[in-house]
């Protein structure tokens, strides 16, 4: 059920009496089933609504309001029955990478188109059933986000291991016919489904343009519990040679569309020792959690804040904990701080042994791998911890939080940075 979480004061919903943990059962007599429901059904001047009540009474509200009036109502959750997952078994699938006795959430195989359109995650189509594909139509869902890996019939059924994977360019294809846009993504495999099959992706999907807002290629990430013997990582060589193939068709599709569509993952560019693209590039940085363009908005966003940065401060030691992609990343950052006065800044590469070394992305760090860092390092002084590795609970992968950080290392001052500006923020303020 559509359980309630906030009520605005000044809504419809506050003067009807509907309060935090109340329950909408129906609108115009329809089970609300997720936000989209919901959001459909009360877009009408005039609309009926089926509220239970904590105590369990039923109410009926009639609500009429005008243009601009606010309803008011926040839920707990976006959707109210269960999740969409995925009954696919890729050969390259993270989640079955990952070692055992992790918090739930981490395994589950969300799949769920509702998401993909309310949230931006990334959805296969082959477990979509025709009541999901009329709602998607009919509601025009639109734009989705789509996981492609390869037009090749076959070989996207040996890859996701589903039959109905090799349906995916008739189902684009019934998206496109009802104008429904998407955001595109490739996990690349070494020798699976790069070069000529990778060409031959491009090429299918461009004919789709411009329906296909963006293109993201992204490497296969290996952790070290990964059982499947074909699968490996990229050479900075075959990354050279992805680049390569995709500047082609980068450059061919800017003269035939106009604006770029098709972007590489910041990954390929650091393997291959070759400049990030500028920041015009990614255009509308379309699929930042793709790790795509990351690298140049974070350097843009610096460049932008840097005037405000003091001449001398009295912060001291500074240690930027990251990851060893994030250490490429910010290397340019670093070269600046160092210029002011009174900041011994540290950018601290943490090797991920508890995935494997090459998981190199900073948001899958884990707590045990920073804390043998710091020990090694044998410091003491500011610590600055990434955000983007914490769960909402304030916890790495390995559960272990940043309040056990601090407690172990209670000399020292640790705390957590989102980005550049929080940094910024920390040498000003000391």
């Amino acid at each position: 059920m559509a359980k309630i979480g906030k009520v605005a004061s000044d809504s419809i919903a506050h003067s009807l009496n509907i309060k935090p943990g109340d329950k909408i059962i129906t609108v115009n007599q329809k089970p609300i089933s997720d936000y989209i429901d919901f959001l459909y059904e009360t877009s009408d001047v005039f609309f009926k609504m089926t509220v239970e009540k904590k105590d369990g009474t039923l109410c009926e509200f009639e609500v009429e309001r005008s243009p601009g009036q606010k309803l008011g109502i926040e839920f707990q959750e976006i959707i109210y029955d269960s999740l969409k997952t995925c009954s696919n078994n890729c050969l390259f699938c993270f989640i079955d990478q990952m070692p055992r006795g992790l918090r739930k959430s981490l395994y589950i195989k969300d799949d769920d188109y509702r998401f993909s359109f309310l949230q931006g995650s990334y959805i296969t189509l082959s477990n979509l059933k025709k009541s999901d594909w009329n709602k998607i139509i009919d509601y025009h869902l639109s734009p989705l986000n789509i996981s492609i890996h390869t037009t090749n019939p076959q070989l996207r059924r040996k890859m996701m291991g589903s039959y109905e994977a090799g349906k995916i360019k008739k189902q684009l294809t019934k998206l496109t016919d009802n104008n429904i846009n998407f955001n595109a993504q490739i996990v690349l495999c070494p020798g699976i489904n790069d070069g000529r099959e990778l060409e031959k992706t491009i090429e299918d999907l461009q004919q789709m343009y411009p329906n296909i807002i963006s293109l993201g290629i992204v490497p296969v990430g290996l952790t070290k519990y990964n059982t499947q013997d074909k699968l490996k990582t990229f050479s900075g060589r075959e990354a050279k040679k992805v680049i390569n193939q995709v500047q082609y068709y980068q450059n061919e599709f800017q003269k035939k569309f106009g604006p770029n569509w098709l972007f590489l993952a910041d990954e390929f560019y650091f393997l291959a020792d070759m400049k990030i693209p500028e920041y015009k590039h990614y255009r509308d940085f379309y699929q930042l959690e793709n790790g795509i363009g990351l690298t140049r908005l974070m350097r843009k966003k610096f460049s932008d804040l840097k005037e405000q940065l003091p001449e001398k401060t009295n912060t001291g030691y500074m240690g930027i904990i990251t990851s060893v992609l994030g250490y490429k990343a910010l290397e340019p950052v670093i070269k600046e701080l160092e210029k002011i006065k009174g900041l011994n800044p540290d950018l601290i590469s943490v090797e991920n042994k508890f995935l494997g070394s090459s998981v190199t992305v900073t948001g899958l760090l884990a707590g045990e791998d920073i804390i043998e860092k710091i020990n090694h390092l044998d410091r003491n002084g500011l610590f600055l911890i990434p955000e983007v590795a914490l769960n909402n609970e304030g916890c790495f992968i390995d559960e272990i939080s940043i309040e056990d950080i601090q407690q172990k290392y209670s000399k020292n001052d640790i705390r957590s940075a989102g980005g550049i500006k929080d940094i910024i923020e920390v040498i000003q303020n000391e």
